[in-house]
């Protein structure tokens, strides 16, 4: 990748993007049929998000605010396409602003937005935003079969097929980037996953998805607040103090060096942030029926 985050030496692909297309649209024409009509809206409503990470990845000059409104956009024709939004979050005052349907959809395209751009800003090592997409997905998974939503099942499993098959060509050497098209479309793809189980699931907690992906959220809140509070800093600028930045400095470095593979502190620093994701999907699929718990 390029700038001031570059952890690799020599030039790869950023394709991943176009390859997670390939798979999604081929493998949504073997999907049941109750599936693919949520699928074919799913992939839809993403188009804006995948089309301005590939403008990216292409020119390099499509900067980070049209990006964010991209996926935003993005959020927005979800919302409309489906009806599906956030109008809950289980916490007086919020829920009230939410019961209002214009705010709710606003609040819901922001949140997708955010939540595709917190991916992007993983997206740093190998393996270490399609890994944790996985992750997070396989947790949605469990409760979507729990409570027997199969078309929304159909679609979280071909998400992961679409990912595995990158994964493989990613980790634990970098054949291939996810780029910024794929970064946005796996992040795109988890916000709407976690808007949706519980839009069609009223019994679940509408926090499942803010538990599950814990860890871009504040990742990205964390590495705000920091470009913020540097004056004259530019909140969308990268820099080199992302938390996979500091392992990759630190422990990854250390592990790499007592297990005798100096070379591998790359992938050895997803190893070490996938264990993030692990727990709070965990804790997400045993408290997805009480946000108290979630809380």
């Amino acid at each position: 990748q390029a700038g001031v985050q570059k952890l690799h030496l020599t030039p790869t692909p950023r394709i991943g993007g176009v390859a997670l297309l390939v798979g999604a649209v081929t493998g949504g024409f073997w999907l049941p049929v109750e599936a693919q009509s949520l699928w074919w809206t799913l992939c839809l409503a993403a188009m804006p998000a995948f089309a301005s990470g590939l403008a990216e990845d292409v020119t390099k000059r499509v900067g980070v605010k049209w990006r964010l409104l991209a996926t935003i956009f993005a959020g927005f024709l979800f919302c409309e396409l489906t009806g599906y939004r956030i109008d809950s979050v289980d916490i007086p005052g919020a829920d009230w602003l939410l019961s209002f349907p214009l705010f709710s959809m606003l609040f819901t395209a922001v949140a997708i937005g955010g939540i595709a751009n917190a991916v992007n800003i993983i997206d740093g090592v190998n393996g270490l935003a399609s890994g944790t997409a996985i992750i997070v997905l396989s947790g949605f998974a469990v409760v979507a079969g729990q409570v027997g939503d199969v078309a929304l099942l159909g679609c979280i499993l071909l998400a992961i097929s679409a990912l595995f098959g990158f994964f493989l060509m990613n980790f634990p050497v970098g054949r291939i980037f996810l780029g910024d098209a794929g970064a946005y479309s796996a992040g795109f793809v988890l916000a709407v996953i976690a808007v949706a189980l519980p839009a069609r699931n009223p019994e679940l907690s509408p926090l499942i998805g803010l538990l599950a992906l814990a860890y871009p959220v504040v990742e990205t809140m964390v590495s705000i607040i920091r470009r913020m509070s540097r004056e004259g800093t530019n909140p969308g600028q990268p820099d080199r103090l992302h938390l996979h930045s500091l392992v990759y400095r630190s422990r990854a470095r250390r592990l790499a060096q007592q297990l005798g593979v100096p070379h591998m502190r790359n992938p050895m620093t997803s190893l070490i942030l996938w264990s993030l994701s692990l727990l709070s999907s965990a804790l997400m699929v045993l408290s997805s029926h009480s946000s108290a718990l979630v809380l």
